[in-house]
C-alpha cells in the first residue's frame, strides 16, 4: 500500500483554509517532486546540513530554481530567489524542507524569502532542527505569506532522513538498499556478480551512499562481488566517502582488497574468538576488527549496528546479500529501505532476495532510468520522529502537532 504523510506526521496546527491534504493539486506534487530531486544534487558536500531544493513558481510555470550545493553557501531557497529576482513578487516558492530562521553560516532564508515578496510557500515538513522546528513558519506568516505543509511529506521525510535521526537524537539509521530482477532475484546463480540495475540507478545508489557513514556488506557479497562501495558516479565528487564495513563470522575478509589497495579504511564485523593473526593481517593494511555477540547466521547484526554507532558511523547503509537483509527485517533493525527493480529476468536459477518485497509502509514509487524504485519507512522511526517534532514543538516551537 502506498501512504502519504501530510498531516500526522510533521504538520502544525494553524493551517490556513484551503491548505488541506485535499487540496494539493497536481501542480503542487509536480513541483515539489522537482525541488526535491534538485536536492540530491548536493549530496555528500552539505556536511552535517540537509540536502534541499528549491523552485520559484507562477501559475504552475517554472521561473527559477536552486540547491544547497555544499555547506556555507546560499541555501536553496536563496538560490532559486536571487535566480529568480524581481520574478519572484508575488510568485509560489516550493522548499524540500522548511526554510531556516536563524543565523548559521549563512543569513536566515526567511528574511530572503520575506523581502523577495513571494506569497506563497509551500514545504513537505517542518525542519526538526532545534533552531527552526516552526520558527520559520511562524515567521513568514507573521509577514503575510501563505504557508502550506505537508506536501509529498513522507517522501522529503525519506530524502533527509539521516539528518532528522542525528537532530532528534535517534542513536542510528539503518537505510536497506537492494537491487533485484523483476521476478525478484539479485543474481543469476549463487556466487555470481551480475549487473542488475541501469546506469541512472547506480548513479542514485551512489549519491545514497554519500548521505551515509558506512556502507554495509556481508562476507558472501564481498567475496562474490569484491564491491568498491565508493561514490565514484558522482560529479563533482563527494566531500567523503562511506567507511566498507563486512559482516564476516570467519574472518575470511582478504586483507589484500579493493579497500585496503585504495587506501580506505575498513571494518570488519566478526564474533568472538577469531585468529589473531588475520586480526593483525587485516589490521596492517588499515582495518579495523570489531567482535560482537553472534547470532544464527554470524554477527547479531543489532549489535553492529550499535557498536558502528559508538564508532561515529551512525548512518548506516546496508547493501548486503539476502541473508543480511533477512536479519534485519527480522529483528526489526531496520529505518527505510530502498529497492530497485529491474526489467530482466534471472529464471528459477536465480538467488530470490528476502523479503522480494520491500518492508514497511512504502512511502513512494518512481522511474529511475528503466527501472522502478519502491521506498518504504518503518512504522517505529516514523513514530518516533513525529514524537519527538511534536514534543519539541510543544515545548519551545511557536506552534503545537497535531495527535
Amino acid at each position: 500500500m502506498l501512504h502519504d504523510y501530510p498531516n500526522s506526521i510533521l504538520t502544525p496546527r494553524g493551517r490556513p483554509a484551503g491548505a488541506s491534504v485535499d487540496s494539493w493539486t497536481e501542480s503542487d506534487h509536480a513541483l515539489m517532486r522537482t525541488a526535491a530531486g534538485l536536492a540530491w544534487s548536493g549530496a555528500g558536500r552539505t556536511g552535517t546540513n540537509p540536502i534541499v531544493g528549491s523552485v520559484v513558481s507562477r501559475d504552475g510555470r517554472i521561473i527559477a530554481t536552486g540547491f544547497h550545493g555544499e555547506k556555507g553557501i546560499a541555501h536553496a531557497e536563496v538560490v532559486a530567489l536571487d535566480a529568480a529576482g524581481e520574478a519572484a513578487r508575488g510568485a509560489t516558492l516550493y522548499a524540500s524542507l522548511e526554510p531556516c530562521a536563524h543565523h548559521g553560516r549563512t543569513p536566515p532564508c526567511t528574511d530572503r524569502i520575506i523581502a523577495a515578496g513571494v506569497a506563497r510557500v509551500v514545504i513537505p515538513a517542518l525542519d526538526p532542527d532545534e533552531r527552526v522546528n516552526g520558527r520559520g513558519v511562524a515567521l513568514l506568516r507573521a509577514a503575510g505569506i501563505q504557508v502550506d505543509i505537508g506536501c509529498e511529506a513522507g517522501s522529503a521525510i525519506l530524502d533527509n532522513l539521516g539528518y532528522y535521526h542525528d537532530r532528534l537524537g535517534l542513536p542510528s539509521l539503518v537505510t536497506i538498499k537492494m537491487a533485484l530482477s523483476g521476478d525478484g532475484m539479485v543474481a543469476r546463480a549463487p556466487g555470481r556478480r551480475d549487473t542488475v540495475t541501469g546506469e541512472a540507478a547506480r548513479t542514485q545508489v551512489h549519491a545514497l551512499r554519500a548521505l551515509h557513514d558506512a556502507v554495509l556488506v556481508g562476507i558472501e557479497t564481498l567475496l562474490a562481488d569484491a564491491p568498491r562501495l565508493d561514490c565514484r558516479l558522482l560529479n563533482p565528487a563527494p566531500d567523503r566517502i562511506p567507511v566498507p564495513v563486512v559482516l564476516d563470522s570467519h574472518l575470511r575478509t582478504p586483507a589484500e582488497n579493493a579497500w585496503s589497495r585504495a587506501g580506505r579504511p575498513f571494518i570488519v564485523v566478526t564474533v568472538p574468538g577469531p585468529a589473531a593473526d588475520r586480526v593483525r593481517a587485516i589490521e596492517a593494511r588499515g582495518g579495523r576488527v570489531f567482535t560482537c555477540t553472534p547470532s544464527t547466521h554470524g554477527p547479531d547484526v543489532g549489535a553492529a549496528v550499535a557498536a558502528l554507532a559508538a564508532a561515529g558511523l551512525r548512518r548506516i547503509l546496508v547493501e548486503g546479500g539476502p541473508r543480511v537483509v533477512a536479519s534485519l527485517v527480522a529483528t526489526g533493525c531496520w529505518d527505510a529501505a530502498w529497492y530497485y527493480r529491474a526489467p530482466v529476468v534471472f529464471g528459477p536459477g536465480g538467488v530470490p532476495a528476502t523479503p522480494a518485497a520491500a518492508p514497511g509502509d512504502v512511502v513512494d514509487r518512481v522511474r529511475v532510468g528503466d527501472d522502478e524504485r519502491v521506498r518504504s519507512i518503518g512504522a517505529r522511526p516514523l513514530a518516533e520522529i513525529a514524537a519527538r517534532v511534536r514534543m519539541a514543538a510543544g515545548n519551545g516551537g511557536p506552534e503545537c502537532l497535531p495527535d
